[in-house]
């Protein structure tokens, strides 16, 4: 948030509207607030933020399957996700920038494994269905890891 003078109170009331919203309706007001109280109803970053709140936004995920996963285990993911793309020391054009690179990167390592999954297929441990489902459906390494686990308990 370059060039804003107040901008440690404007990154206290986005964590605010982030972290402490238990609604939707309670980050929409949160939200507003913050662009009047602070006149960045043209900021063009946090406008694209809001766009896409639906994905990264605490109360917008709660209806989500995580599979257990807690919001802490999500933000290190998504940290690990980043991590050789962005420091502490990013400006926010850099982030912008590596951000798509870390989406292109994504892409073309899922792209890879599913041409993995085309060629190669594991084996399975058992003759339950559901495995023989799954083996269908998930990646290479993802059903190595449900194989390893489904082995442990047999």
């Amino acid at each position: 948030m370059g060039g804003l003078t107040d901008k440690d109170e404007v990154s206290a009331c986005l964590h605010d509207a982030v972290y402490d919203s238990q609604t939707g309706a309670q980050f929409e007001f949160t939200w507003s607030s913050m662009l009047q109280r602070f006149h960045l109803n043209d900021h063009e970053w946090l406008h694209v933020l809001y766009n896409e709140r639906h994905r990264w936004v605490p109360c917008y995920l709660r209806p989500t399957f995580w599979a257990g996963m807690s919001t802490t285990q999500r933000s290190e993911s998504i940290n690990a996700f980043f991590d050789d793309f962005v420091h502490s020391k990013t400006s926010l054009k850099e982030f912008v920038d590596q951000y798509g690179r870390a989406l292109k990167c994504k892409v073309e390592k899922e792209f890879q494994e599913d041409a993995k999954c085309l060629t190669k297929m594991l084996s399975c441990v058992s003759i339950y269905a559901m495995e023989h489902q799954l083996q269908q459906m998930y990646t290479l390494a993802k059903f190595k890891e449900f194989r390893t686990q489904m082995a442990r308990k047999l």
